[in-house]
């Protein structure tokens, strides 16, 4: 499963969340990249691939004390995405 995840950085858990980061205390392989905004910094979207659900709960589970908000969406890669275009134009 694919998941584009868009994240807040809480400011005041900066320091702690980058020593975590700098020891690679977490689990960061299913993370396929991370960028955040130039304009705004503390802003950041990353695609993880999981097996199901319940692994990427698991994995993305430590990251969350460190962000004050956070989206989370199921995606597709465009070969699913055009199925699923197409049966629903042919349910219409």
């Amino acid at each position: 499963m694919l998941y584009l995840v868009k994240v807040r950085v809480d400011v005041t858990k900066l320091a702690e969340f980058g020593a975590k980061i700098a020891n690679q205390e977490f689990d960061n392989s299913s993370t396929r990249w991370t960028y955040c905004r130039k304009d705004d910094p503390a802003v950041g979207y990353s695609l993880w691939e999981t097996t199901d659900e319940a692994e990427f709960v698991k994995k993305f589970s430590p990251y969350r004390p460190y962000y004050a908000e956070v989206e989370v969406t199921e995606m597709v890669l465009p070969s699913e995405a055009q199925a699923l275009l197409m049966d629903g134009a042919q349910r219409q």
